[in-house]
């Protein structure tokens, strides 16, 4: 048996080239991530359906690759194996003026690369003048930065990451503009160091800390404690060497 199955003993069902296709379900009963598509240009193509095809990915493997279905009614470009029109394969998606790009390249200079997905949550690879590295979520108050906190270019894409109070021009950031953010570290060590500067906390209202056991802070230099307004420093028993 060739590769792509037995040989074909007509041409009746024989198509080469590459062809439009609408996808009509994505729900693979195998779990295989095939799909079906209907092909307009054939005869009954409007309601007609193909057999499940393989896509195409930049990278597949056994549980692990890149993974993105399309949606039902998404244009897609499908070709055959061996022309068996029995076997299709998907090649990718199109952009087209009903199904519009997420990056138009409005100022024609390609600085933005990334992925967005239906709902609208991002990953920029932004190579502006400021170049940076953005995950966001849809509504774009919840994002983690690496680069230039500064925004560049042109269209949709273009993202200020949040700056820290304190911060340089670069660097990372992690932020939550609305909400609550919890960093855990359930079963380790959750460690914090600047080896040749500072580490600081700034906080507009209250910053609360609480330990299940002993509290240690050592400073090699000088050690200040200050409050705008009076103070209490509450223990069974005070001891000031």
């Amino acid at each position: 048996m060739r590769g792509g199955g037995p040989r074909q003993d007509s041409l009746d069902n024989t198509q080469y080239g590459v062809h439009y296709c609408v996808v009509t379900q994505n729900k693979d009963p195998d779990g295989l991530n095939r799909i079906k598509v209907k092909m307009p240009w054939l005869d009954d193509g409007d309601t007609d359906q193909s057999a499940w095809a393989q896509l195409m990915t930049p990278m597949e493997g056994d549980k692990y690759g890149w993974y993105t279905l399309p949606d039902v009614d998404d244009v897609v470009i499908v070709t055959f194996i061996a022309g068996d029109i029995s076997q299709p394969l998907i090649m990718g998606g199109v952009w087209s003026t009903t199904d519009n790009s997420p990056e138009p390249n409005e100022d024609g200079k390609n600085n933005f690369r990334g992925y967005r997905s239906r709902s609208g949550h991002r990953l920029i690879l932004d190579d502006t003048d400021k170049t940076k590295v953005v995950i966001a979520d849809k509504t774009g108050k919840n994002m983690i930065g690496v680069g230039n906190f500064d925004k560049s270019g042109a269209g949709p894409n273009v993202c200020a990451i949040y700056k820290p109070p304190m911060a340089g021009d670069t660097g990372v950031s992690i932020s939550s503009m609305e909400g609550t953010m919890e960093i855990t570290c359930k079963d380790g060590t959750l460690s914090m160091e600047a080896t040749q500067g500072s580490i600081k906390i700034n906080t507009i209202q209250q910053l609360e800390m609480k330990l299940g056991g002993d509290i240690k802070m050592e400073g090699s230099s000088t050690a200040k404690c200050t409050s705008g307004s009076p103070s209490n420093l509450d223990a069974s028993q005070i001891k000031i060497a």
